[in-house]
């Protein structure tokens, strides 16, 4: 498998839940093989049990039942994002329930947002309507230079294709808005220590996996130029943590543990994790796609 970034030749990095995660020796890039369809992929993956604890998926525990931690992580963006603009047209591309569209509301935000999964939409428009649409980066029909703020939050990753996400995505964006994506970022200290118990490598969900540096010369390619990076710790549940010990994780006692608090109230129990490795990045359009890192921004 050849690089998607720098087209050099890859190697198998580790092997893991049925798949291969292959690296490139030269800029650093991980790709999972997907080996399937991605379209077929999105429309059988992304259900219920994605969002409800199936161990199958390696996802949420319950991604209802986690709101209150899900929400206090992305307030620490939407903080960061009030810095630079505010009371703006902000897009949430895969918003999964419409938490992020919710909080952007009641700071002010005209804020909507679409997600790949028909089951994540309906329990979207049931908190913020028809604000939220149904399809992929790109099949949806959002007019050019419509939005001031366009967020990706722990969604880059999913994506099959991201440099033509990506410049999609930038012709949303008008010339003085920003890009905000939060990912994993492998050159962390956590990624680097757990290798393949890291829980950003959890194929076949996640199918790319950048460093500052990869997600950088990414960025330059399509036309964006990052202006700030920063680290979020996360809050989850106890419930939470142990589930993505048992199955991204791989941990046998965690297996053991999570039927016994997963419905209790001791699986409600806050951890805050102050781990950083999450990478955010904020973005603003250039001019024109570039390979350097002198162009001009709009």
């Amino acid at each position: 498998m050849r690089c998607y970034l720098c087209g050099s030749k890859t190697g198998i990095f580790i092997r893991k839940l049925g798949f291969t995660i292959y690296q490139c020796p030269a800029c650093g890039l991980g790709r999972t093989d997907l080996k399937k369809n991605y379209s077929d992929f999105l429309t059988t993956f992304y259900t219920e049990g994605y969002f409800t604890g199936d161990p199958r998926f390696s996802a949420y525990t319950d991604y209802r039942y986690d709101k209150p931690y899900i929400t206090k992580n992305m307030r620490k963006v939407l903080t960061e994002i009030q810095k630079h603009s505010t009371h703006s047209s902000l897009l949430d591309v895969g918003c999964a329930y419409g938490y992020f569209i919710d909080l952007a509301r009641v700071a002010g935000f005209d804020a909507y947002g679409f997600d790949a999964s028909p089951y994540a939409v309906r329990q979207a428009r049931k908190l913020v309507g028809n604000r939220v649409s149904q399809g992929t980066v790109q099949t949806v029909a959002y007019r050019e230079k419509s939005f001031d703020i366009i967020t990706l939050l722990d969604v880059f990753e999913h994506l099959n294709d991201p440099a033509k996400d990506l410049a999609r995505i930038r012709s949303f964006l008008k010339d003085d808005g920003i890009l905000v994506i939060a990912t994993g970022d492998t050159g962390s200290l956590l990624a680097r220590m757990l290798k393949r118990r890291w829980t950003f490598y959890v194929p076949p969900q996640h199918l790319f996996f950048f460093s500052k540096d990869t997600l950088t010369r990414l960025f330059f390619s399509v036309g964006l130029t990052p202006i700030k990076w920063f680290r979020v710790g996360k809050w989850l549940s106890l419930s939470y943590v142990l589930h993505l010990a048992r199955t991204t994780g791989e941990s046998k006692l965690a297996r053991r543990l999570y039927p016994i608090f997963r419905n209790t109230w001791l699986g409600k129990i806050p951890l805050y994790l102050p781990v950083q490795d999450n990478m955010v990045v904020i973005a603003r359009k250039t001019r024109r796609s570039v390979r350097g890192h002198d162009a001009t921004t709009a």
